[in-house]
């Protein structure tokens, strides 16, 4: 049996190069084209490959016109589809998913994401299991999209600063200290970790607060720190997780780094703004 390829449309040749050979050396077949036109004219003679890459910004035809054109191509979401973009605001993220993509990742993010990604999605059963995931993700896009039009413009510029400010100061404080984290170390140990610098930086840990649950997710699509399949369901069992002994173990090591990024600190996992215990 032949094995079904995988079709990347970069535009950028020494990226595209790179992602082939990290590819290949991970035991995938890979075809390439500079632009979503010839992606397309590929699926002309690959009718059923294993997975498509997308990079989003491309010329003549970019990612996401792209994604819409195969998927009336091949009609049901028959093959998953992954975008590669530099761009990870909520709404570029979207337009994507809305488009007819499975799944998203940032360039900025390790080569061995992307390959565990692929690995993920080739795998037979993957578009099932996903297609709840990205609806949920829509829903929950939506929903933002919703909140953020229904906010006074001059309190949504602020809030929308503060959190794109906590998301640049974390993100880069995670991806300078990221070697002491090997992969070994215990997830919900992460998640403490990083929920325990969003608290600080934002005085809230609340999972009903939508900024909190926000800029966790966008740290999670930005640096990778936590699988980003794993993210919705921590947030929406976060009462249960706070009583984790790695997730304490997580937060205290969050907290004693804290200082270090210049924010004060923040109330303990499960208690109110006040340090107070939160009312079961």
């Amino acid at each position: 049996m032949s094995v079904r390829p995988i079709i990347i449309a970069e535009d950028n040749d020494k990226l595209r190069r790179l992602y082939s050979e990290m590819l290949e050396a991970a035991g995938f077949k890979v075809m390439h084209a500079s632009d979503g036109e010839k992606a397309i004219s590929l699926l002309h003679k690959i009718v059923n490959p294993q997975l498509i890459i997308l990079d989003v910004m491309m010329p003549r035809l970019d990612g996401i016109q792209t994604c819409a054109r195969i998927r009336k191509m091949q009609g049901l979401r028959p093959c998953p589809i992954l975008f590669l973009t530099a761009l990870d605001s909520p709404e570029t993220i979207l337009e994507c998913l809305n488009a007819g993509g499975d799944d998203y990742l940032v360039k900025s993010a390790p080569m061995a994401e992307l390959v565990e990604r692929v690995q993920y999605w080739s795998r037979k059963g993957s578009s099932e299991e996903g297609t709840e995931r990205r609806k949920k993700a829509i829903k929950e896009l939506e929903s933002l999209a919703t909140e953020q039009d229904g906010l006074d413009s001059a309190g949504a510029a602020d809030e929308i600063a503060q959190e794109s400010a906590a998301v640049e100061l974390i993100a880069a404080f995670i991806e300078e200290t990221d070697e002491a984290f090997t992969e070994k170390v215990d997830t919900f140990y992460r998640f403490g970790y990083l929920v325990s610098l969003v608290s600080t930086y934002l005085k809230t840990n609340s999972a009903q607060d939508r900024r909190f649950g926000r800029v966790v997710r966008n740290l999670v699509y930005r640096t990778g720190f936590v699988d980003r399949k794993e993210i919705d369901a921590m947030l929406d069992n976060y009462e249960r997780i706070v009583s984790q002994g790695q997730f304490q173990q997580g937060w205290k090591h969050g907290q004693d780094v804290a200082v270090t990024i210049g924010v004060p600190d923040a109330p303990r996992p499960g208690a109110g703004a006040d340090g107070e215990p939160v009312p079961s």
